[in-house]
């Protein structure tokens, strides 16, 4: 053997040991891009009634306020991924028009209008994290309006503990 068949035997040799000890590495880096992909849905609803009995979205203390039957009709979106890894983002959406009617109290205004329902939520190992905003726009029968703009964040720590941060207008 001469020196030259030699240098590319050693030469080749190296190559092979560097692919070998590499290799690992390579299937680590692109294992992510071979992984399962995530679960998603969308559910879309349109023209969807409701009806219920509740108390007027108000900022402040509601315990005493009068009932209300109220009434909505609107379009919803509901959109849901889910990860291999546990991670879970949801994201909805609601808007319509309403009516307000006094459940037992004729005397009060009726009202009409328009509502906005927004939210998201994610969700990994000990965290998670959510935002819900509603915004109701309304005439009353008495001339009066009714406006409430509604914000709400709630994350959980790893420690369990939670934080809230409420907002309304």
């Amino acid at each position: 053997m001469t020196l030259r068949e030699f240098d590319v035997r050693e030469d080749l040799m190296l190559r092979r040991l560097a692919i070998a000890l590499l290799a690992p590495s390579f299937v680590l880096v692109a294992a992510p891009a071979y992984a399962a992909p995530p679960t998603t849905t969308t559910t879309t609803t349109k023209g969807a009634t409701e009806t219920f009995v509740d108390v007027l979205w108000a900022c402040g203390d509601t315990e005493n306020a009068p009932l209300y039957t109220i009434t909505t009709r609107g379009n919803s979106v509901v959109h849901e991924t889910v990860f291999p890894d546990g991670r879970v983002h949801t994201m909805f959406k609601d808007q319509g028009r309403f009516s307000a009617v006094p459940f037992r109290d004729a005397n009060l205004p009726s009202y009409s209008g328009r509502f906005t329902i927004h939210g998201n939520f994610n969700e990994k190992k000990k965290t998670s994290n959510g935002t819900f905003m509603i915004s109701i726009r309304a005439k009353g029968s008495d001339g009066s309006t009714l406006r409430v703009h509604h914000t709400e964040h709630t994350n959980t720590r790893p420690n369990g503990t939670i934080n809230e941060r409420l907002r309304c207008r």
